[in-house]
């Protein structure tokens, strides 16, 4: 195997392999025989994979409902040894009785030592073929591997990357099965990507009982209002009608109903006890009927589960007082220990890590399943447990109530490879989309750049899965969508088409179709309307359009243009097209489609035809069209392409970056918001560059970069007193040259 070095591409470190939320199937129980080698980095030697290579990758074909056969490495190593194509070392495997064959050919070499560690760098080629004439499909992987010790060698960094390398392979045999006539994804027929997830926060929504409304104060915006879970049955059918697919509830276990210092308790975030309903939402059996009517309508429910602390005062606190760290109220934000162990806002904190406390938690979030029968939880503060729980809380759920159930965690941050890290080591099945959504509110609120927007979408490569995301606008701890975008309605509406055309699964906050506002707590968490719903149409349109469109849904993205004013992509599934542009400017403009891609457009919601390879989109909009394949399965060659380069960027294209100017007593990085720029970690930057300020880097065609120039001194680092610069790397075969100068 000959792998082209490159001036390497810094990435963060990836954990644990954790199983894809949604993966291929083979119809039928499928054999597939692998065969694995480590190619010398000089001396054309070549040798077996360590046994943890091997394990996590049979790991990851085992979850895809294949019986693996790992072949002996002296079966072919003298082949090998006289054969470095990867083409021709597949062709003697397929020779042989496999039916199903996965080719990993792997490279270690020593980079550099880097802060008391050692630096190497990993390479995997993975190829998958068949004998009956299916094109065979490649993957690649370029890895850091950090040692710790200086005498660690090959074998050590493979390990270390074998995490990375199994997920690579997961991912290229479910393409891989995925282009093969008889396979489906795993799960049920009905995507519930398709439909939106609808977030009630249940004492502000409907009051449908007034029996149990105790003290009410609607004058009061810190006060209980009287929501009950009937409330919530009895707007079912309207819901199901704008496109709802999933309700998420607020906490409805018993709860503080006391005022904390002027803080409503409304909310029930503030649980007593995690094993009743609280009396003034209604009881265990109402509980139960909406989750049976929910299932009537098809729909699914969710409920929320607070983890990481219990009320003030809570009873708890008092029969279990070793249950608690105790250490005192959070202070330092970015002190790990003291994020895990303090209390968050003066919420006595729970000590996960002793075994009373996981089993408490455990068999009180289990009894619920049997009890209420949801379809998923929505997990809590999730930066304020350590991940060893979730992973464990996790694992022990999915094992009562099926593969299927949604674990959604909330990490409110926009670090999209922190968010996949989390994801990963805490065993969660889905993750809020926290860095879209900063994005959609910069870029349609605040008039910043449309480039955001793609590099919120390039950072998807962090993720074993992007589709396993959530996306939002707002939420009860967030401004309101239509106050951040400062009442302007409009506005609203175009980021509304963006995310609900997106890929993952939307969630709405109750209130949205209302255009409800409010800033901050308590206004962010007023009553649903009872007038006016005048975003309701389109939310409903909008999500119509995606259960009528696979594309929407599942589409591969493809970056068409990209700049300040304009992000247009298309998402490609086997049989249609989508084409999702945003225009930021005070002008109409024209994006071009490629030429596989040229046919008829028409608007998702008009219908109106709009042209054949030149789309027309109108200044200040957010433009949703969509096109049939001419036959089918016509676009199936160029969805597998914009699939495999968004979650493997193997397409590359050299870039030449020139920066003049700059501070004279350090060395000069570009850090940015992709993992090849350090996903804005300054140690990670893509650099040094050289006396001239040139450096150059092969990075992904199609991708986005938000970045800044930084200078590394010995005593610290210094950011240009800028806002972002963003790069687009368009397709070509020329360089991309970029000349840049500090600070302007």
């Amino acid at each position: 195997m000959v792998l082209k070095r490159i001036l390497p591409l810094l990435a963060v470190a990836l954990a644990a392999c954790l199983p894809r939320p949604a993966v291929m199937r083979a119809p039928e129980k499928t054999t597939v025989v692998v065969a694995y080698v480590v190619d010398g980095d000089r001396d054309g030697s070549i040798s077996d994979v360590p046994a943890g290579l091997r394990r996590d990758v049979e790991e990851a074909l085992r979850q895809r409902g294949l019986e693996v056969k790992s072949l002996a490495f002296d079966s072919y190593a003298k082949v090998f040894r006289n054969v470095r194509d990867s083409q021709r070392r597949l062709a003697k495997l397929t020779n042989s009785d496999a039916g199903l064959v996965l080719l990993v050919e792997t490279k270690a070499a020593f980079f550099s030592p880097l802060n008391g560690r050692y630096r190497w760098t990993v390479y995997a080629r993975m190829t998958a073929a068949r004998k009956d004439g299916v094109a065979p499909l490649m993957a690649m992987v370029d890895e850091p591997a950090f040692l710790d010790y200086e005498h660690e060698r090959e074998p050590q960094a493979l390990e270390t990357a074998a995490g990375a390398i199994a997920r690579r392979a997961g991912a290229l045999l479910d393409d891989f099965l995925g282009s093969v006539e008889g396979t489906s994804p795993s799960g049920s027929a009905a995507d519930p990507r398709a439909q939106a997830i609808y977030f009630v926060m249940v004492d502000r929504f409907v009051n449908g009982d007034r029996t149990n409304d105790g003290k009410v104060d609607l004058s009061d915006p810190a006060a209980f209002h009287g929501g009950d879970l009937q409330g919530v049955i009895d707007r079912l059918d309207d819901l199901k009608a704008m496109g709802v697919g999933t309700l998420w509830l607020s906490p409805v276990f018993q709860m503080r109903t006391e005022k904390f210092f002027g803080h409503g308790a409304f909310h029930g975030y503030w649980t007593e006890d995690l094993t009743r309903v609280e009396p003034r939402l209604g009881d265990e059996a109402l509980l139960r009927k909406l989750s049976d009517e929910l299932h009537r309508r098809d729909m699914r429910l969710v409920l929320d589960l607070v983890l990481n602390h219990v009320a003030m005062d809570a009873p708890l606190t008092r029969a279990h007082p070793d249950w608690f760290h105790r250490q005192g109220a959070l202070e330092n934000w970015s002190d790990p220990e003291q994020l895990v162990n303090r209390d968050v806002h003066g919420l006595p904190d729970l000590a996960q890590e002793k075994p009373e406390v996981y089993d408490f938690l455990l068999q009180a979030s289990l009894r619920w399943i049997e009890a209420a029968r949801p379809d998923g939880f929505r997990l809590d503060a999730v930066k304020h447990v350590p991940q060893s729980f979730w992973a464990r809380f996790n694992d022990a759920v999915r094992a009562r109530a099926g593969s299927g159930f949604l674990l959604l965690g909330e990490m409110l941050d926009g670090d999209a490879a922190l968010i996949a890290r989390v994801q990963r080591q805490g065993h969660f099945g889905a993750m809020f989309d926290f860095p879209l959504y900063f994005a959609l509110v910069d870029v349609f609120c605040r008039d910043q750049s449309a480039l955001k927007l793609g590099a919120a979408l390039t950072a998807d490569r962090a993720y074993d899965d992007a589709d396993s995301l959530v996306t939002l606008l707002d939420n009860h701890d967030l401004p309101r969508i239509a106050s951040d975008c400062g009442g302007d309605l409009a506005r609203v509406r175009r980021a509304l088409a963006f995310q609900l055309t997106a890929r993952g699964t939307p969630s709405l906050t109750w209130g949205t179709e209302c255009a409800s506002a409010g800033k901050g707590e308590p206004e962010n968490r007023a009553d649903l309307c009872q007038g006016p719903q005048p975003l309701r149409d389109d939310i409903s349109e909008l999500l119509a359009a995606r259960r009528a469109h696979p594309a929407l849904v599942r589409g591969a993205p493809r970056v068409l243009a990209a700049s300040e004013a304009l992000f247009a992509y298309a998402r490609i599934s086997n049989d249609e097209a989508a084409l999702i542009a945003v225009n930021q400017g005070d002008s109409a403009v024209e994006v071009e489609a490629p030429q596989a891609l040229a046919g008829v457009w028409r608007d998702v919601r008009s219908g109106r035809e709009l042209g054949r390879s030149a789309v027309p989109v109108p200044a200040r909009s957010v433009l949703v069209a969509v096109q049939t394949a001419p036959r089918p399965g016509g676009f199936a060659e160029i969805a597998a392409q914009a699939r495999q380069q968004s979650r493997r960027g193997e397409r590359k294209r050299l870039v030449q970056v020139h920066a003049i100017g700059g501070p004279a007593d350090g060395d000069l990085f570009l850090v940015g918001s992709g993992p090849e720029m350090g996903a804005w970690n300054p140690e990670m930057g893509l650099g040094p560059l050289d006396s001239q300020g040139r450096a150059q880097a092969s990075l992904p065609e199609g991708s986005v970069y938000e970045y800044k120039l930084v200078v590394k001194r010995r005593g610290g680092t210094e950011w240009e007193r800028r806002g972002n610069r963003a790069l687009f790397v368009r397709e070509g075969s020329e360089p991309l040259k970029v000349d840049i100068s500090w600070n302007s």
